[in-house]
């Protein structure tokens, strides 16, 4: 097992930079993918920073381990933090406030290529050619389609519905619903 050098996690399946290139693994903990990332321009120090803004979320919540100290494993590497519950990044699409970068800025070039667990929406995909047209389109059809989770993988403890749609209706309008 490897560690990853963005986080700290033990249990990587290969080196995240071997000899030749890069392994392309992405960490379970932290969700930094090597070679991927760093070809966005996306520094250790910038995306460690983010995931610590985040609250230090578990990217893939089947691998985490049962005793995980998310303090423990940062101290192990020399990171000094408290889990701050700060800025989160949330889609445009559906306002889910738990997307691990933001969606659109400059630091990370025009779009993040994430994919929205609550809705299904990837940023640079869907969006094209027209942004605003792409993700009001995404937003109508996930609503129509019943407002589902999308993703398999990051199940969100205590997730509804319709707590998701009055937030997007409060945050869309601007008024209390």
């Amino acid at each position: 097992m490897y560690t990853c050098t963005v986080c700290g996690f033990k249990e990587l399946e290969m080196e995240p930079y071997g000899e030749k290139h890069p392994s392309g693994e992405v960490c379970s903990c932290c969700g930094f993918q090597f070679g991927k990332d760093d070809d966005k321009g996306i520094s250790h120090d910038l995306w460690r920073k983010n995931w610590l803004k985040k609250g230090c979320p578990f990217w893939y919540i089947p691998d985490q381990p049962k005793d995980w100290d998310v303090q423990k494993q940062l101290n192990s590497v020399g990171i000094i933090s408290t889990k701050k519950e700060e800025e989160k990044n949330s889609c445009p699409v559906c306002e889910f406030d738990g997307l691990f970068e933001p969606a659109y800025t400059e630091e990370y070039g025009s779009t993040s290529d994430e994919i929205c667990p609550c809705c299904g929406f990837q940023f640079g995909l869907h969006d094209y050619p027209d942004k605003d047209k792409g993700i009001q389109k995404w937003r109508e059809n996930w609503i129509r389609g019943g407002s589902l989770w999308y993703s398999k993988n990051r199940v969100q403890q205590n997730w509804s519905a319709t707590e998701q749609f009055i937030r997007l209706c409060k945050i869309r309008t601007g008024k209390m619903i």
